[in-house]
């Protein structure tokens, strides 16, 4: 309490803000929520709220600075224009705001929009916490190490990797990878057949389930560096805020990704947010209602492995029936992870299983691992002994036959 009080007094005329605002903020000063460029005034942020287009071109809702809390609704308040706030995340001068006009909002209309009308979920009323009943707008800069926000140095990494290689087209991908499996390689090695660059959205959560970022980054970086082209596939951090959390935020997803150089995004039929429907034989999608934003959509089938066909498959081209059918549910996955069983290869490799097994359950084999050179064949030399190696020595093992 007693530090708090001092952080309140060292930033006497500060707006405190959390990260997802601070990455919402950065994304649009990077350009990459373009055509927006700024936070929004009041007569922005109705016409936008509105007809969800923004200089002509289409933009789920409105883009405003309202942070919740007692502290900030006084701050916001009593400003005037012109005067000069410090933005302040996590206890640290982070930017600052030139006041340019402050208006009240609808807390519960702003949540329509940004849920696309779900609002009873405990995610819309986690997000309803978070939104303030006044806004501020103005410019804005914010002063972050880069190292903290790598996607800053991920987009120059696109742009330079796509004049390098001089990439005519460009995919990009949103995921979470949670776990990567061999349907995620199936999918990217069909989209590079037809683009010269795949750019992965790899999705950050807030609250991080079993797999948190840096397990999932290391899994998929693995899978990349041995078994994929490296210099066609670019990794670039997402952080889920709540910006992407309603249907409208695959919309968002696009106009990122349009900003990024790429001229298509590849999206399964059931992602989540993603609304889509039939008529007359012909499959539409919520990006059947968008303007002007130029990039063409790829929606891909659901993929799964026949036990008929001896391989990975799309639902729509199998001929055999579901019973046939090994689903990828990640759910299903996670849930042998938890157990501490090894998944079967055909759903995730066995490098990627010890990775994230020797994560969840470090130092478990403990004097096993002693016995190890006694325990597994091995190329004569001297093997460096840990619970990863142990994991994959063991899946071998499984896979080895009787002579009989």
């Amino acid at each position: 309490m007693e530090s708090q009080r001092k952080n309140n007094f060292k930033f006497a005329n500060a707006l405190f803000i959390d990260k997802e605002a601070v990455f919402a903020l950065l994304l649009c000063q990077e350009g990459l929520l373009a055509p927006v460029y700024h936070l929004m005034n009041f007569n922005e942020m109705q016409e936008v709220d509105k007809t969800g287009i923004f200089q002509g071109q289409s933009f789920p809702f409105s883009f405003v600075l309202a942070p919740s809390g007692k502290r900030n609704t006084q701050v916001i308040q009593n400003v005037s224009k012109g005067d000069v706030l410090t933005l302040v995340c996590e206890g640290a001068a982070c930017g600052e705001l030139i006041v340019d006009s402050t208006f009240k909002i609808d807390r519960k209309e702003r949540l329509l929009k940004i849920m696309s009308g779900d609002i009873y979920s405990q995610k819309a009323q986690d997000i309803y916490k978070r939104i303030g009943d006044y806004a501020i707008c103005g410019e804005y800069r914010l002063f972050l190490n880069p190292d903290k926000f790598s996607f800053m140095l991920n987009k120059q990494t696109i742009l330079r990797t796509k004049k390098n290689i001089q990439a005519q087209h460009i995919t990009a991908m949103a995921l979470d990878a949670s776990p990567i499996t061999r349907i995620h390689e199936r999918i990217f090695r069909f989209v590079l057949e037809e683009s010269d660059l795949l750019v992965l959205l790899l999705l950050r959560r807030q609250n991080e389930g079993l797999l948190d970022f840096y397990i999932r980054k290391a899994c998929l970086q693995f899978v990349i560096e041995n078994y994929l082209p490296t210099n066609r596939i670019i990794l670039f951090p997402l952080d889920d805020i709540y910006l992407f959390a309603g249907t409208h935020g695959i919309i968002l997803e696009a106009i990122l990704a349009q900003n990024l150089g790429c001229d298509r995004i590849v999206i399964g039929e059931n992602y989540p947010n993603l609304t889509i429907y039939y008529d007359n034989q012909k499959i539409y999608s919520i990006f059947d209602t968008i303007k002007d934003i130029k990039i063409n959509v790829k929606l891909l089938p659901e993929f799964v492995y026949c036990n008929q066909c001896n391989t990975i498959v799309s639902l729509k081209t199998c001929p055999h029936g579901n019973h046939h059918h090994i689903q990828y549910h990640s759910e299903f996955l996670q849930g042998i992870l938890r157990a501490g069983l090894i998944p079967p290869t055909i759903l995730i490799r066995k490098e990627i299983s010890a990775k994230i097994l020797s994560y969840l359950y470090p130092k478990r084999f403990g004097g096993l691992l002693q016995q190890f050179g006694a325990m597994f064949a091995n190329n004569g030399m001297i093997e460096k002994q840990d619970d990863e190696r142990f994991y994959l020595k063991l899946i071998d093992l499984y896979k080895t036959n009787s002579l009989n």
